[in-house]
Parts: C-alpha cells; structure tokens; sequence
C-alpha cells in the first residue's frame, strides 16, 4: 500500500477530493506546512504537490519513489540536486484559462475597449482588431499550443519559437532559440510563455524588442527569467512598445514601491494569468496514480537535464 503525502497550503482540499476518489491502496496523509515534515515523511513512498515544497520536504523523504507536482513549473525541484525519483508535471491543462487571459488583453487593446469604456467624448472611428495582426509565441508546448490555435480563430497568424525550430502543429512557422531575432521581426504581438531555464534567461532583451513592429504589445505569461525589465521599461517609454503585460516578475509578491508600478502602460497581474484548477490537478495526479500502481509508465515526466 503506497504511502502518499499531499502537502503545501492546498493540502487539506486535495485530501478531501483523493479521498473521494477512493485510490486503490493508497493510504493518504496531509501536511500543510512543509517546514514541519513528521516522523512519518520518511515512509512516504508518492508526493503530491507545489515543487516549493516538495524540494523542502524531499530531505525528510528518502524513499519517495515518484513526485507529482501541482504546479506547471518544477524549477525548485530540478535545481534541489535529487534526481532518484520520477518527477511530473501539470501539464494539459492550463491552455483554456491561459487563451482567455491573452485574448482578453490583445481584444482590450485592440479594440480600444477600456479608452472606449471611460469615453465620455462620441468617437465612431473604427478600431484595427485582430485579424491580419501576427502573434509571435516563445514556447510551443501544449499551452503555446491551445493559445495559438484560439488566436487563429480571429485571423491571426503565429510563429512559434522552440528550443530546436522543430515544426509544432498549430504554428505557422516554428523558429529555433539561437534564431529569436529572425522570429521576432514584425510581430504585432509577442508572448513569451517559456520556463525558468538557464536558456530562457534574458531572451527578451532590448535587440528582440527592436526587432518587433514598432508600437507592439509584448505579454510575459511564463517564468519572469526570460525577461530584461530595463529593456520593456525604455521599449515603453521610447514608444517602441505600445504597451507590455506581466503576469510574472523577479519578486513576487512585487513590493508596493517597485518602479514597475509606475511605468506608463505597463499592466502588472500579480501571476493570475492561469489559475490552477483543484480538479484538474486531481485528475491528473488520480491518472498517474493508477499507472504508478499498474506499473506503467507516468504522463509528463519531467526531464532532469532539460528541467521540463
């Protein structure tokens, strides 16, 4: 009977939908506070959880065999050091609410929705929208994926941008890492939905928002790594960008006197981008479960060397 452990601040409710599910031999337990791991940790063959503190919890657990993280980031936990453990992702499931967040900021803007809404000045010009506009996508996992093909549906094109430029059905064109300028050139509208990789570190910098069209929107829905904020702040400032959304930053929570608060047509989201559904993570992690238990093999395993 496998022991399992759910652990971090959703761990209570996490323990209430397994229990409903009623996982063959699996004998569940529940610790919301990581930094107080209980005599039990080290009998503790599966963990369930956010990789914070799943990596705080690993030193107390030396027989865990597999750990599913509840976040689509595992950052903390490829950089703890241990790797004798199968370790997966949350992955295939965030591509719905991450759409709505980018197509709600790219309607707003285009469309001029929230100037229209303060107006008090009657304007019937036109606004451009979306169709014909081309968004360029840094990551073309599942989530680049269902953006792509929800932007498609009002006339978009999409590049996409990979770590290799191997081709990824939706996109129109794919480009490789070493190649962002070449895909950065002309876009309309760049977001960049990529993990904390040394690779990503600093991919948007002032030469990439050079060579976007001038008065571009650049959106951040990944990892707050890949970005230089002294290059948005002076792309915003100069007009280069017509406006930047970050749902990430280096420090979060932001402190109330960061500078980034007070750049014009800069949108802070406070990482609110694409919540993470309870049931999505029970069903994933229920899934995987039964394979760990039938001895098959486990959905999205995450590589190690690759940290993804």
């Amino acid at each position: 009977m496998p022991s399992v452990l759910i652990v971090g601040a959703d761990a209570a409710r996490y323990f209430e939908l397994l229990q409903a599910r009623q996982l063959p031999s699996a004998q569940l337990s529940c610790l919301p506070d990581a930094s107080t791991p209980s005599s039990d940790c080290g009998e503790v063959e599966v963990i369930l959880g956010p990789p914070d503190a799943v990596a705080a919890l690993l030193p107390h657990c030396p027989d865990v065999r597999w750990a599913q993280s509840s976040w689509a980031g595992v950052t903390p936990l490829v950089e703890s050091g241990r790797q004798n453990y199968q370790l997966t992702g949350l992955k295939g499931v965030f591509g719905e609410v991450m759409s709505e967040y980018v197509l709600g900021w790219l309607l707003a803007f285009e469309r001029n929705i929230l100037e229209r809404a303060r107006s008090m000045v009657w304007d019937n010009k036109s606004d451009p929208g979306l169709a014909g506009k081309t968004l360029g996508v840094m990551g073309t996992g599942s989530i680049g994926q269902a953006v792509a093909t929800a932007v498609q549906a009002f006339g978009v094109s999409v590049r996409g941008l990979n770590s290799s430029g191997k081709a990824v059905a939706p996109f129109e064109a794919c480009y490789a890492t070493d190649d962002a300028l070449e895909f950065a050139q002309g876009l309309d509208f760049l977001l960049a939905l990529l993990p904390d990789l040394p690779a990503t570190t600093g991919l948007v910098n002032a030469q990439l928002l050079n060579a976007l069209r001038p008065g571009a929107i650049f959106i951040n829905a990944g990892r707050a790594n890949c970005v230089d904020d002294d290059a948005v702040i002076s792309a915003l400032e100069d007009r280069r960008l017509r406006a930047a959304v970050l749902d990430v930053v280096h420090t979060e929570p932001l402190p109330a006197n960061d500078r980034l608060w007070q750049v014009e047509n800069l949108y802070i989201t406070s990482h609110t981008a694409a919540p993470t559904p309870d049931a999505a993570v029970i069903e994933v992690f229920a899934d995987n479960y039964h394979r760990y238990i039938a001895g098959e093999p486990l959905q999205h395993v995450i590589d190690f060397a690759r940290g993804y």
